[in-house]
């Protein structure tokens, strides 16, 4: 095959590990061996785009093992072309007394690695080490999120001619990358070997097939990258382009072979179908077994899943796998991949595939399975809820304090609890779906002297669901000044509903107040004070936007918003417009009204005391609870995890629903 000529000599010296293997040495071997080469880019000297020699173990590969060679200019600006009439071409010698820059020595021989691209380039692809569906980062890599491993390799890469690159937009239709090595019966003397390729890129849908070439016998393997994970679409083309990648399959073995050619397949776009990628970020030559794709971890599984470890490995066959759990050989499990059916809790474990064949044995790193289950801890500070008919809402207590009676000369609430703002207290409720209807009414008492000035922020938070964003909460405070009118806002899309009361609250005296809420298009938000109607506003907004926000009683985390000083009785939460005469029959009597509707009641009749704190990890799960081990069951719709509470009559046992899945430890090939 004709290659390009022209090369740039290195005078840089580099180092390979090689471990010895006692089956290799029994047939008379003089040794086995691994190596990587790993292509760098020069992005402008960009520290943030260039280079990653590797720094830890990549894909099987040891730090020692890997070959980090020449940087290869992007380009770009300060780093544009220098070779004519188009692309780069590098070489480097690599033997057993070069090192430094990057390089490991070799155990024995001396290679010749002479390579060509059209440019170098990063790429945003990490594998694993990052979040699917698209596993990459964007762009730099963040500070302090450094690749480490698979993602130091995947960073950069040799381009193709056609995929955005060199300079001058898509398309440019040049010859993709080659690689030519020679010397390699000087580092594999008596055993033949196998190549996997690794490629990543920064436009692409799929990556094309390479040509693996033994040029001592004219024998040419065709590999392929099977299955990458989808990207995440620019959206600037006619066709998919993302940042992607993965590992190949293997070559068959080559005996005897001095010399090897590498190239891609001619990559091509289709316009409105698909961009196939011909890139390069570097390759594993090795004749012992190298489990280039562990196992990765499962870390949550639910009871009843099916599970799919699988790895890859390369080397000379015949090659065997044997898994093991914890160390112990599990029996007749002798695949690439192990399943394991209808999870339970004794289904989890530390799991790896050791691979044999006649130059020595690999050990993949340790895939951890661990299956989930309710864990519970004691709870502390636990204001319980009282509410008669429906799911309980515990709060968890951070600083108030309980008082077993206030008495303002004419009014005296018994159990109340008191706040005090520079002690930064209140109580948060978790949220749940009750609390997130279209409807609802608040209702409590309350007694103070007036808001803490002294404080930053605005006013004296009663009550509150705190987004963190301007006009996007709810808010129900006690506003600055003599009279301490009661300040209330709703708001969504950055737009705040915002009224105030007519009457204040800040005399030292006890007074009730009951909040209405309706969501729907003609809906009103009607304030009562002291059991009569005291204000209206229209309302289109929901009072929890977006949902998902804990009830804070007291405080706010918004520090907008002060905290409340003063006291606070019966706090109740209705999941439904509360009529006038209900209002003040609360008012005067103390009715529940509409048990059925009313999902929460704080009345602090005790002190807060303790209870358990449940928490698991599968977000699915519904919670469920029961007076007795054989039920009734009864979901507790919108608990998240963790949930504190304090077991009563009809909440003794807990469990959690679960639909079970099948989870694959590795479902790309990369």
């Amino acid at each position: 095959m004709k290659r390009p000529h022209g090369s740039i000599n290195s005078s840089r010296n580099k180092k390979i590990a090689c471990t010895v293997s006692a089956a290799a040495l029994m047939l008379g071997v003089s040794t086995a061996a691994t190596i990587g080469l790993h292509f760098q880019d020069n992005y402008c000297g960009s520290p943030a785009y260039s280079g990653y020699p590797v720094t830890v173990t990549a894909f099987g590969v040891e730090t020692n093992g890997w070959e980090n060679l020449l940087p290869m200019n992007t380009g770009y600006s300060s780093c544009q072309l220098t070779s004519a009439p188009f692309g780069y071409t590098l070489n480097e010698v690599i033997d057993t007394t070069t090192s430094g820059n990057g390089l490991n020595p070799l155990p024995n021989g001396s290679l010749n690695v002479t390579w060509w691209g059209p440019t170098a380039n990063c790429s945003g692809f990490g594998g694993y080490a990052f979040k699917p569906p698209h596993y990459n980062y964007g762009g730099a890599y963040p500070a302090g999120t450094q690749p480490t491993g698979e993602g130091e390799v995947y960073a950069s890469f040799l381009r193709d001619g056609i995929n955005f690159g060199p300079p001058g937009g898509p398309n440019n239709d040049q010859p993709g990358y080659w690689v030519d090595i020679t010397g390699l019966k000087t580092l594999f003397t008596n055993t033949p070997f196998v190549v996997e390729l690794i490629a990543s890129a920064d436009s692409m849908e799929t990556l094309t097939n390479a040509l693996i070439i033994d040029m001592t016998h004219s024998i040419t393997n065709l590999v392929a990258y099977p299955s990458t994970p989808p990207v995440a679409n620019v959206g600037d083309a006619p066709w998919v382009r993302g940042e992607g990648g993965g590992l190949s399959t293997a070559s068959g073995p080559m005996t005897n072979a001095d010399h090897i050619y590498i190239t891609s397949v001619q990559p091509q776009h289709v316009a409105s179908e698909f961009n196939m990628a011909g890139t390069i970020s570097g390759f594993i030559i090795t004749d012992k077994p190298v489990v280039s794709m562990y196992p990765q971890s499962i870390p949550v599984a639910g009871p009843g899943d099916s599970i799919l470890l699988s790895a890859y490995v390369i080397g000379v066959p015949p090659l065997s796998y044997q898994w093991r759990r914890n160390g112990a050989t599990i029996p007749n499990a002798t695949n690439l991949t192990y399943a394991i059916s209808n999870v339970n809790l004794a289904s989890g474990g530390n799991f790896e595939l050791v691979a044999t064949n006649a130059y020595g044995a690999a050990t993949s790193q340790v895939s951890t399975v661990t299956v989930d289950r309710i864990m519970q801890s004691a709870a502390f500070n636990v204001v319980y809820d009282s509410n008669p008919a429906n799911p309980q809402h515990d709060g968890v207590n951070m600083g108030a304090s309980w008082e077993a009676s206030s008495s303002d000369g004419t009014v005296t609430r018994t159990g109340v609890m008191s706040f005090v703002a520079a002690n930064t207290n209140g109580i948060s409720v978790p949220d749940s779906l009750s609390f997130d209807a279209p409807t609802g009414s608040i209702t409590f008492w309350m007694r103070s002297a007036g808001t803490d000035t002294s404080l930053g922020g605005s006013g004296g938070t009663l009550f509150c669901r705190a987004t963190g964003q301007a006009n996007n909460e709810f808010l129900l405070a006690q506003w600055d000044g003599a009279a301490g009118f009661l300040f209330f806002q709703v708001g969504k899309d950055g737009t705040a509903n915002t009224f105030t009361s007519s009457g204040g609250v800040s005399d030292n005296k006890w007074h009730f107040v009951g909040l209405t809420f309706d969501q729907s298009p003609t809906g009103v938000l009607e304030l009562y004070l002291d059991g009569a109607l005291d204000s209206t506003n229209e309302n289109s907004s929901a009072w929890s936007w977006p949902a998902g926000q804990p009830l804070e009683i007291g405080y706010s985390s918004d520090p907008t918003w002060r905290d409340y000083t003063g006291l606070l009785d019966d706090v109740r939460y209705y999941g439904a417009v509360l009529s006038a005469s209900q209002i003040a029959s609360i008012y005067h009597t103390g009715a529940l009204a509409d048990t059925n509707d009313l999902q929460m009641q704080l009345n602090f009749t005790a002190a807060p005391g303790t209870g358990i704190m449940l928490q698991w990890n599968e977000t699915s799960a519904v919670l469920q609870s029961a007076p007795s081990l054989d039920g009734p069951w009864t979901d507790l719709t919108g608990v998240t995890s963790p949930y504190t509470v304090a077991p009563v009559a009809r909440q003794q046992f807990f469990r959690y629903r679960y639909v079970p899945q099948s989870l694959a430890s590795n479902p790309y090939m990369m």
